[in-house]
């Protein structure tokens, strides 16, 4: 399940970024209750996010976003203040920290899709890092 470059591009916000990419690009054909499945519950307790030999694409994306921050921020003029941060490392983990709130939320089954809607992002962010240009990130995170 792919994501258009613009609408993984527009998920803005300051904070919630990847996570609202991810719950808003989930399918989810059935509402459940605020209580996880037993399913969700088995795979967090059986299968931690670091295990495995893959590393997260969505935890990833938030290290990745972030250093392209850093690197456009003097561009712009402004602090990590302005992203609702006190530093790279903290909008960072506010991202993987939102991410993993998602992702807690989403059934096993789910989980696979989510990731590949990183991944896509990823690709785009690649995409707009390969322009040279900060113009769509502030776009996305200041404007």
């Amino acid at each position: 399940m792919g994501v258009s470059r613009e609408a993984s591009l527009s998920s803005s916000g300051r904070s919630g970024q990847v996570a609202q990419l991810v719950e808003q690009g989930t399918e989810n054909p059935r509402v459940g209750g605020s209580t996880p499945s037993l399913a969700t519950l088995l795979f967090l307790v059986l299968v931690p996010a670091s295990a495995g030999c893959a590393e997260d694409p969505c935890a990833s994306l938030c290290v990745d976003v972030a250093a392209s921050l850093e690197t456009c921020l003097p561009e712009w003029d402004v602090s990590w203040e302005s992203l609702g941060a006190e530093s790279r490392g903290g909008w960072r983990s506010r991202c993987q920290n939102e991410w993993d709130e998602v992702r807690s939320g989403l059934e096993a089954r789910e989980i696979p899709a989510a990731e590949d809607q990183c991944d896509d992002a990823g690709n785009d962010l690649a995409d707009i890092e390969s322009m040279g240009t900060c113009d769509e990130l502030r776009a996305l995170y200041l404007d």
